[in-house]
């Protein structure tokens, strides 16, 4: 697409083609670093919640323990987090960013502040204002279409 279709283009379609080229982005910048799905999300809640449990981790990642195993498999595999017992509980494991891992989620997140200066980085304070404004507007719509 130009940007002489995109005038024309409906408002839905636009958006969708726009969502897919920034999850590409996303998804390269995870690729380079080694990352699958769901991986950089996980180290980023890991990183922000070092020593968490596997069940809040499947609850701040909205998945199930099941899938909360899987990925942490891989992300030990990798090299990116351990598993320690509870102290409080030693049934119970916490989970710890690795080295490696604190370094990866650090590349990610330059990565993403990159990402989303090369995408923001010509608009002005007020047009990224009134773009979060009807952003979130749109997002809320979703949500009560969704969820009534």
């Amino acid at each position: 697409m130009n940007s002489i279709n995109l005038e024309k283009e409906p408002l839905g379609r636009l958006f969708a083609h726009t969502s897919k080229m920034h999850r590409d982005l996303f998804r390269r910048l995870a690729h380079n670093h080694g990352l699958e799905h769901g991986q950089p999300i996980a180290l980023a809640v890991i990183a922000a919640n070092e020593g968490i449990s596997q069940r809040q981790l499947s609850d701040k990642l909205f998945i199930t323990p099941a899938s909360a195993t899987s990925l942490l498999q891989k992300l030990e595999r990798a090299g990116l987090v351990e598993r320690r017992p509870d102290p409080n509980d030693l049934r119970a494991f916490c989970i710890y960013l690795t080295q490696k891992g604190r370094l990866v989620d650090q590349q990610m997140k330059i990565g993403l502040m990159e990402i989303e200066n090369a995408c923001f980085g010509n608009f002005s304070q007020h047009e990224l204002d009134e773009f979060r404004r009807l952003l979130i507007k749109f997002h809320d719509n979703l949500y009560k279409i969704l969820h009534g």
